[in-house]
């Protein structure tokens, strides 16, 4: 059953109220491609229009330019689309090492399926942590979050890991603008909490919010490095604290050994790359 995307209008309605110079059709292809992967499977051009609330022929027009670029792909004997093959390589050198998108796949994988568990994949994103990848757990309670989703990069623990990438000083100024731009809502948390949580994590190499950021919901994250781009990534386990806690040693240990075969990995290929090179 197709979900309905309440949130991807919303989106739409905000940024056309903050950032008037916006193209609408150039949001509307964003709309198109996170609706695609929350989704993963072929769809037409009604469940489209029934979940981002745009008029049928604005998404008719859309999505025929989108198949003359090469970007999505109409099923044979149907009136269904599926991104294509041109958008799956599209900004791939930007995960580091040349099979680093898949890596990162593989691991996601792995690591659902070895922990029943929610996989999370973070990136910082201004002062946000952004959510670009997500694996729910198979269980009917669970841990969810949408895809493209942000929260305050010192406010959740995929966001506190990629902090630990920064200074003190940075982290603090992070923390003070943060409160600045984003006003109506700003952090719980003083700069002096953020500041303890980031060095746990530095001095932990993961951190755990159990119930930090959502009564009864508990994370444990670390990082994953992509050396050839010098870049870094967050990924995490989630779920509800119920069935975390009487496991949270093993998915803390399955976590970070994971991490580490991922990292060990991308640093013998980007080293590899670099001999090629030289």
């Amino acid at each position: 059953m197709l979900m309905k995307y309440i949130p991807y209008v919303i989106i739409g309605v905000v940024m056309d109220n903050e950032l008037k110079g916006a193209v609408k059709s150039a949001m509307r292809v964003v709309q198109v491609f996170e609706l695609f992967e929350a989704e993963r499977r072929a769809l037409s051009v009604q469940d489209i229009v029934d979940a981002l609330g745009v008029p049928q022929s604005s998404i008719s027009s859309l999505l025929k330019t989108l198949v003359h670029e090469g970007y999505l792909t109409r099923g044979r004997g149907d009136r269904r689309y599926l991104p294509s093959e041109r958008l799956a390589f599209v900004g791939n050198w930007a995960l580091g090492a040349p099979g680093g998108m898949a890596a990162i796949g593989r691991l996601m994988n792995y690591l659902s399926e070895r922990t029943g568990e929610a996989v999370l994949l973070g990136a910082q994103s201004g002062l946000q942590a952004r959510y670009v990848s997500m694996l729910e757990s198979p269980h009917s309670l669970r841990f969810s979050l949408r895809p493209n989703q942000t929260r305050p990069i010192h406010g959740c623990g995929v966001g506190i890991m990629l902090l630990t990438r920064f200074t003190d000083a940075e982290i603090g100024a992070m923390v003070r603008r943060y409160n600045v731009e984003f006003s109506s809502k700003p952090s719980p948390l003083t700069e002096a909490q953020v500041l303890e949580n980031v060095e746990t994590a530095r001095q932990q190499g993961y951190f755990e919010t159990f119930g930090m950021v959502t009564e009864e919901v508990g994370t444990i994250s670390t990082l994953i490095d992509l050396p050839l781009e010098g870049r870094s990534l967050a990924i995490g386990l989630g779920g509800p604290l119920a069935r975390l806690n009487p496991k949270r040693d093993w998915l803390r240990d399955t976590l970070l050994e994971q991490a580490r075969m991922f990292k060990r990995a991308q640093s013998d290929e980007a080293a590899g790359a670099e001999t090629v090179r030289t």
